[in-house]
Order: structure tokens, then sequence, then C-alpha cells
């Protein structure tokens, strides 16, 4: 018996799960007739048929029942072996892989990553810009070993913990004409504390603002789908001017006074306070939330990568 190429096992398989020639054509981007007969070479070799193409809709066989589960156990083993692969070419780079949004890659991580670096010589990492909704797959697949997100439902398969909390507040250009009657309500630098706001800090009702223009991030960002329900509690809908890929540009942007702004209570600490904002503190539970650390953990099994978890979560610089 020949060996039977991995290309003809995903055809096969194709077939075995859509029970349908065309449909498996079509979803793997080639012709009918080309599909038939790469599957009647594979029974040729095989000496057995797969399919009962006299059957309507189509039937797998008693023997081609077999073949597909000997099939899916070496597409299994291909895959994981090609994660192993990419698990070793990335240990000859760096010691570990982080992913995470751009803002955690610009202030968060580097210090972090250059503190532990001081207690431990050699160590090396590689930061990966990457959303939440990339993050999960690219754990799965073992390009990343762990990750940072603020997505609050976890995924069964993957292992996470609090890294620490933080708070949203909102940022509004100073000329705003509201800020004459809420001024004394703003935030000062001393009411920031490593990404959160101080309890005893005066709380400011969203439905102030319900006139103003106001900054978004694009779908699919946390902080997007919180600002909405903030808003829409308070009864209104948030006239959105723009939609913005970065936290930090939709900042730079309030300060420019192009409208107001949902942020990292975060983002003035590292990016510096601005004479041109003022900023408040709400009264709504959605302004509080965690960023977790998010790893598969199979990939932690270096002693390196282990120390370096048990650094995050011990660190005071992130508390």
């Amino acid at each position: 018996m020949e060996p039977v190429e991995f290309r003809e096992i995903a055809m096969i398989l194709a077939v075995g799960e859509e029970l349908s020639f065309t449909r498996a054509a079509e979803k793997n981007y080639i012709s009918q007739p080309a599909l038939s007969k790469i599957v009647r070479k594979v029974e040729k070799n095989l000496g057995a048929a797969i399919f009962d193409r006299g059957s309507s809709p189509l039937r797998i066989t008693p023997e081609g029942q077999r073949f597909i589960e000997y099939f899916r156990r070496l597409e299994q083993v291909r895959s994981e072996l090609e994660k192993y692969c990419e698990s070793l070419r990335r240990q000859k780079k760096a010691d570990l892989v982080i992913g995470a949004p751009s803002f955690f890659c610009t202030y968060v991580l580097p210090p972090l990553v250059a503190s532990f670096q001081m207690e431990h010589p050699g160590f090396s990492a590689k930061l990966i810009e990457t959303n939440d909704a990339e993050l999960r797959e690219l754990l799965r697949a073992g390009v990343l070993d762990l990750g940072l997100t603020v997505e609050e439902n976890m995924p069964a398969d993957l292992k996470s913990f609090v890294l620490k909390s933080e708070s949203i507040v909102l940022a509004v250009p100073r000329a705003t004409p509201i800020n004459a009657r809420l001024r004394d309500l703003a935030l000062g630098e001393s009411d920031l504390r490593g990404g959160l706001v101080n309890e005893d800090a005066p709380c400011v009702p969203i439905g102030a603002f319900a006139g103003e223009r106001f900054l978004f991030l694009k779908p699919g960002n946390d902080i997007r789908a919180r600002g909405l329900k903030i808003c829409h509690d308070a009864g209104f809908e948030p006239q959105i001017v723009m939609e913005l890929d970065q936290l930090l540009t939709a900042y730079r942007l309030a300060e420019a006074g192009l409208g107001v702004a949902f942020i990292r209570a975060s983002i003035p600490c590292y990016a510096g306070f601005s004479p041109d904002l003022c900023l408040y503190r709400l009264d709504h539970p959605d302004t509080q939330r965690q960023i977790r650390v998010i790893f598969n953990d199979g990939a932690l099994a270096s002693e390196r990568r282990k120390s370096f978890v048990a650094y995050l979560k011990s660190c005071p610089e992130v508390r």
C-alpha cells in the first residue's frame, strides 16, 4: 500500500463531515471531479470503498468508518507535531511569548519584563500585539505562551488568574462648558493609584454628558461595550463622532477637544496628566473590571516561565 498524503486525508475527512462531494469540494476550493478522483485513488490504494455512492444521502461504509477514525487520529497527531515544532522554534528565539493589546505591550509589560530580567539574567521575552478575539486562538495554537485580557468569560480549556483590577473614567476636554459646573468633582493625580480610582473620590452621573460628542473604540472592544451599557442604563444613546482602534488615540483626541472618551484610569499615569482634560469618576459598576493573565497550562512547563508567572502574581508594581 502506498502512503496516503495528508492532503488526501483532509479531503476524505471533509467528505465524511459534509456527506456531500459537492459541499466538501466547495469547502476546500477544489472542483468536484478532482475531489472524486482523489477519493477513488485513496479507496483503490486502501482496497475498500469509504463511501457508498449509491445511497442518498451519501453514506460512509463500515470499512470507511474505521478508515476515517484512523485518519482523524493521524490528523490530530499531525496538528500536535506542528504545534510542537512551532514551540521549539519559539524556544530558540525567546523564553516566553506574551500576547496583549497594544497598551499593555507599550506601557505595562516592558518594565515588568525588564525587572524580571534583572533577577534572571539571560531571560528573554517576545511581546506580540493582539486583540482579545485573536488571543485565545493564538494560545491554543501554541503561538503564545500567555496573554493579558480583560475578557470576563474564560474558556474551559485555558487557565487564568486575576493580575489586577482597574477603573474606567471619562475624559472630557477642559473647554467643554459642562466642566464649569462639574470641575470641583474632577479627579486629580492623587485620586488615581495603580489604575484604580480612590473609593472616596466623588462620582458624576453619566447623564450629565448626554449631549456631548463621544469618541468610542471600534466594535469588539470591551471598553466600547461597557461605555454603551453605561450610557444606555442612563437612558440615552451616545452621539459617536469617531470610532478608533486604540485607547491612547482616543485619549489624545479627547485632549485635542474632539470629544469625550471612556479611558483606562491608568492612561494618564503612563501617558501623562493633561491640563487640557478633566477626568471624572462615574457611578456605575461597569467602570470596574479585572485584568487577567490567561495561558495554556502546558505552555508553562519550563521553570523560567513558571518563575515569571509567580513574579507577576507577587509583583507590587502591578498591584
